[in-house]
């Protein structure tokens, strides 16, 4: 199967710069690392958050869901791309 969008974010078949946020699942060790977590907070065992990237790997923001990290970039007119 092969899904296809319809998306301005493309030009002459290229992806427009800017406009690609990926959403990647972080565990605890990530989130400090990150700064997402205070030091003495750590996430119940098998708990993901779901952080939102520019291109440029700056954090845009975090949420415990994935479908609620997809719609943020969404609402800000960003393609949401899954990194694993």
């Amino acid at each position: 199967m092969t899904d296809r969008f319809e998306t301005d974010d493309v030009e002459d078949g290229q992806f427009v710069a800017g406009r690609i946020a990926y959403i990647k699942p972080t565990g605890s060790d990530e989130a400090h690392r990150l700064g997402l977590l205070p030091a003495n907070i750590d996430l119940p065992d098998g708990m993901k958050l779901y952080v939102l990237h520019a291109e440029d790997g700056s954090v845009l923001g975090f949420t415990d869901g994935y479908a609620s990290a997809y719609g943020a970039a969404v609402q800000n007119e960003l393609t949401p791309v899954s990194v694993h």
